[in-house]
C-alpha cells in the first residue's frame, strides 16, 4: 500500500473526523460533567446546556439547526474542492 492509493480514503476520513469533532458530546461530558472548562468548550456542550440544563429548548434547537447548516456548508465546499475532475476536453 502506498499513500497515493489511500488518497480517497484519507479524503473521506478527513471530512468525517472534522464533522465528528463538532458533534462530539460524550468525551467532554464524561470527563468534566455539566461544567466543562474553557479549553473543552464545544458547541455541543452549549446546546446541551441551553436545552437540558436551563430548559431553553428554543435556543438549543436553533443552535442545533445552525450547526447543521454550518456543517452542511462545510461538507458541500469540501466535496466541491476534492471531487475528481474529468479531463475529457
Amino acid at each position: 500500500m502506498t499513500m497515493p492509493m489511500l488518497r480517497s480514503v484519507n479524503r473521506v476520513l478527513l471530512l468525517v473526523m472534522f464533522l465528528w469533532t463538532f458533534n462530539d458530546f460524550t468525551t467532554p461530558y464524561t470527563f468534566f460533567g455539566k461544567s466543562a472548562p474553557r479549553q473543552a468548550d464545544l458547541i455541543s456542550m452549549h446546546i446541551y446546556q441551553n436545552s437540558f440544563v436551563t430548559w431553553n429548548f428554543g435556543t438549543g434547537s436553533a443552535m442545533s439547526v445552525l450547526l447543521l447548516l454550518f456543517l452542511l456548508l462545510v461538507t458541500a465546499v469540501y466535496l466541491l474542492v476534492v471531487r475528481p475532475r474529468s479531463d475529457d476536453a
